[in-house]
C-alpha cells in the first residue's frame, strides 16, 4: 500500500482547524491602556448550539437583528464580564457591538464581536487586573488574553499571570512606571 501524504495532511489540518458545533467560544481580549481597559469580546457559536445565541440576541425572533437588539444582548452579556483593578470593581462601557448576519451565526460560521472599555487611572507602582467571564449560553470555551497599548508619561509591564482551571478567570499582574 502506498502512503498518501498529501490527503493524511489536509484531513489533519482540517481537523485542527474545525469549530466545535456543540460549545460557544469566547475570546476575550483585554488591552490595558493608559486611559483604561479595553474590551473585544469574540462570541462563535457551534452551529448545535446556536440557537442559545441567536434567541437572545434576535428578541422579537423576527429573523432580523436591531441596533436595539444587538445593544440589549451586549449589555447583557458585558453585565456577566467583572474586571478588578486593584481590588475595585470598574464598570465597562458598551462602546460597540458588530453582528455578522443571523443565518452566519447559526451555521457557526461567523462571529459577533462586543467592544467594550472601563476606564483607569494610571499610577505608579505594582497593580492587580482580575478579569472573569461568567457568561454561559451553553457548553463554553473561553480564552483570555492582555495586550498593552503605551502611551503616556507612565509605562504598564506585566509580571504576572494566571487563569482558573476552567478559564472562566485571568488574573494579571503588572507594574507601572516610567519608561
Amino acid at each position: 500500500m502506498r502512503w498518501r501524504p498529501v490527503p493524511l495532511l489536509l484531513a489533519l489540518l482540517g481537523a485542527a482547524s474545525a469549530h466545535p458545533v456543540d460549545e460557544v467560544v469566547q475570546g476575550a481580549y483585554l488591552t490595558l491602556t493608559p486611559a483604561g481597559v479595553e474590551l473585544e469580546l469574540d462570541i462563535t457559536p457551534g452551529s448545535a448550539v446556536a440557537a442559545s445565541v441567536t434567541g437572545s440576541l434576535d428578541a422579537d425572533h423576527n429573523g432580523r437583528v436591531t441596533t436595539a437588539e444587538a445593544r440589549a444582548y451586549a449589555t447583557r452579556v458585558l453585565a456577566a464580564q467583572t474586571l478588578t483593578l486593584d481590588g475595585t470593581r470598574a464598570r465597562w462601557t458598551l462602546r460597540d457591538v458588530q453582528v455578522p448576519p443571523l443565518a452566519n451565526l447559526k451555521l457557526g460560521s461567523d462571529t459577533l464581536k462586543i467592544l467594550a472599555f472601563a476606564p483607569r487611572v494610571q499610577r505608579a507602582g505594582p497593580h492587580t487586573l482580575t478579569y472573569t467571564n461568567a457568561y454561559r449560553p451553553a457548553k463554553t470555551q473561553r480564552v483570555a488574553n492582555i495586550f498593552l497599548k503605551p502611551g503616556g508619561p507612565l509605562t504598564d509591564r506585566v509580571t504576572g499571570q494566571t487563569r482558573s482551571a476552567d478559564l472562566t478567570r485571568l488574573t494579571v499582574q503588572f507594574t507601572t512606571g516610567r519608561p
